[in-house]
Formats: C-alpha cells, sequence, structure tokens
C-alpha cells in the first residue's frame, strides 16, 4: 500500500512522494539521497480545550440562535 511521506535531502530540499511504507530514502533531484522524515500532522487542534475548531464553532453558533430565539418567545 502506497502512502504519502515528506522527504529531505542534505542539501535542503523537501519534497512530498507517494511511496510504499518500507521505503525510507530515494535519490533527490540534486542527487543527494533524501531520507524520510517526520511532518507536522494536516490538523488542528483548538488550544484551549482540544476539540476541533470548527466543531466548536458550528456549536456555539447553534446555542447562540437556540437563546435567541428563546428570548424572542419570552418577550
Amino acid at each position: 500500500m502506497k502512502r504519502m511521506f515528506e522527504f529531505a535531502c542534505a542539501n535542503g530540499h523537501k519534497t512530498e512522494r507517494l511511496t510504499d511504507y518500507e521505503a525510507v530514502s530515494f535519490r533527490c533531484e540534486c542527487g543527494e539521497t533524501a531520507n524520510r522524515i517526520l511532518s507536522a500532522p494536516a490538523f488542528r487542534l483548538e488550544g484551549w480545550s482540544g476539540s476541533f475548531p470548527t466543531a466548536h464553532g458550528k456549536f456555539e453558533k447553534s446555542h447562540l440562535d437556540k437563546l435567541k430565539s428563546e428570548r424572542k418567545a419570552n418577550s
């Protein structure tokens, strides 16, 4: 099975490649050997609660809309 990995060579070139899981290096465009490196994850968590920011935003909006409709009904 092929997966996306990030590779870096000694000259500072960084490349993403779709390779087999076992592949740990390949020949870079500059001729150097590029080794597989760890890269940052592609998702972001909210700092204070650990939840996903889009989920929190949706919850907050629906909560505020509900409060607004309840206040309107009570007036």
